[in-house]
């Protein structure tokens, strides 16, 4: 009897050891809920399908990501107050929205800084990635900043107006997504609107805006398709997108769950992250094919003129941030020769 009592002891002391020498990750599931903007048909959404996937296999479906899409958590202007208050884990958000919160990430929506095409957004990854340790993730108080991307490089698509030159743009109303874009259709006589990405179909519906900027894939992403006309590749300028999980739920993880968080934030990663998010794919070009968008040629009188402009303005946002005691002027000769260098690769 006092031989079974010793096994069963030294059994239940045996499985005790072995549960205490489990890490945490194996004995729990993680859930994160990600805050997400875009609808779940945009070309973004397929990065974080990915990673949903990707944190699962590796976690040994311990670690889970709960998307919730359309602006279902939440208006889009508060989505980074979302990750940063605790209401989501994860937040994918736009730094226009926010005007002013952060302003040297701000910069980085300076017109012609990154080149056209697919090719800008790859080279603004590549660019923030660099930049975010020093630059950006301080700006980015109470989460844990994970990464910054671009869309590729905006213009402007019109309901009813070519626009060919800058005189075409006075008194044109159009949905503004940053600060700069806001600054660079005053300068030459546009009325800038401010609104979310989701009410643009319906503005656009009820006429109370002439047209959008924008990139081809936020025609796709957001279903204009009917309701804009022609596109005019004028001001080239990117928005900012980021990706930050709030600081508790990123401490709340056990070690081996928080490194695979910060991997989402690697170079491959956030590379990735540009190709799948603005890179062609089938479903977008067949939906493009069937819109009747027509490509306006810009004047090059008008495309000197814009570039004056942006010129002044970036001056002058760069002038007063550094009033203000931030390094801006440093922070921006670094994002246009990242952007030379990347640009050349």
């Amino acid at each position: 009897m006092l031989v079974r009592s010793s096994l069963a002891l030294a059994g239940s002391l045996a499985a005790l050891a072995m549960l205490a020498a489990t890490p945490a990750a194996a004995q729990k599931t993680y859930t994160l809920k990600l805050a997400n903007f875009t609808p779940k048909p945009a070309s973004t959404s397929r990065w974080f399908e990915a990673k949903k996937k990707e944190l699962a296999e590796k976690s040994g479906g311990k670690l889970k990501l709960e998307i919730f899409y359309g602006a279902s958590m939440g208006p889009m202007p508060r989505h980074y107050d979302l990750a940063r208050k605790g209401v989501a884990d994860l937040s994918f958000f736009q730094h226009g929205t926010t005007p002013g919160r952060f302003p040297l990430t701000e910069l980085t929506h300076a017109p012609y800084l990154f080149p056209a095409g697919f090719k800008g957004a790859l080279v603004g990854a590549k660019v923030a990635h660099d930049l975010n340790p020093e630059y950006f993730a301080p700006e980015h108080k109470g989460t844990r900043q994970i990464w910054v991307v671009f869309n590729r490089p905006s213009g402007v698509y019109d309901s009813a107006k070519p626009i060919r030159t800058v005189a075409d743009l006075k008194g044109r109303r159009y949905r503004a997504p940053t600060p700069t874009d806001v600054a660079m259709m005053k300068s030459l006589g546009a009325l800038p609107i401010g609104l979310p990405a989701p009410l643009m179909a319906e503005s656009l519906q009820k006429k109370t805006i002439d047209g959008v900027v924008t990139d081809a894939l936020g025609v796709f992403a957001f279903k204009l398709g009917g309701l804009v006309k022609y596109y005019s590749n004028m001001f080239v300028s990117v928005i900012s997108f980021g990706l930050a999980i709030n600081e508790k739920a990123y401490n709340n993880l056990p070690a081996d769950y928080r490194k695979l968080v910060d991997g989402l934030g690697s170079k491959a990663n956030v590379e990735q992250m540009a190709t799948m998010g603005w890179a062609d794919f089938p479903v977008y070009l067949d939906y493009m094919k069937k819109q009747n968008i027509e490509t306006v040629s810009l004047d090059k009188a008008a495309d000197a003129e814009m570039r004056a402009a942006s010129d002044r303005i970036m001056a002058a946002k760069i002038a007063g941030l550094e009033k203000k005691g931030l390094p801006a002027k440093k922070a921006f000769a670094r994002m246009k020769e990242l952007s030379a260098k990347y640009s050349g690769m």
